[in-house]
């Protein structure tokens, strides 16, 4: 039961974390949390990438641990609270809540690429 719980909240964390990505491939949002400013086209489709892995990442462990329909609605209520969360992080919080969300997401792909590749 305890497996279940740490599974929901890593895909939380991935969506999470995703969401943050994709937010700094913008220009305004980068320079909220970056004093880089605007982020070149490099970093862009870096950032695009890996907030596309980590979306990927979540879908599979929702998905192979729920099967393909309950697993794909799961994804999308989670990705769903993600984007409603980070919203509400760059608004209130944004240096602080990213780093919470990065710090979160690292712990959550640990445990997924730790615990996918033994299953």
């Amino acid at each position: 039961m305890t497996t279940v719980w740490i599974v929901m909240s890593c895909a939380l964390a991935l969506c999470l974390a995703a969401m943050l990505l994709l937010s700094q491939a913008m220009d305004r949002h980068c320079a909220q949390i970056l004093p880089l400013g605007e982020p070149g086209a490099v970093l862009s489709g870096v950032l695009r990438g890996a907030g596309l892995v980590c979306l990927s990442l979540a879908l599979w462990q929702c998905i192979r641990w729920w099967g393909p329909a309950v697993g794909t609605v799961l994804w999308l209520g989670w990705l769903s609270a993600a984007a409603l969360l980070v919203a509400a992080l760059l608004t209130y919080a944004p240096r602080s809540g990213a780093a919470v969300v990065a710090v979160a997401g690292l712990f959550a792909l640990a445990w997924t690429l730790a615990h996918g590749v033994a299953a």
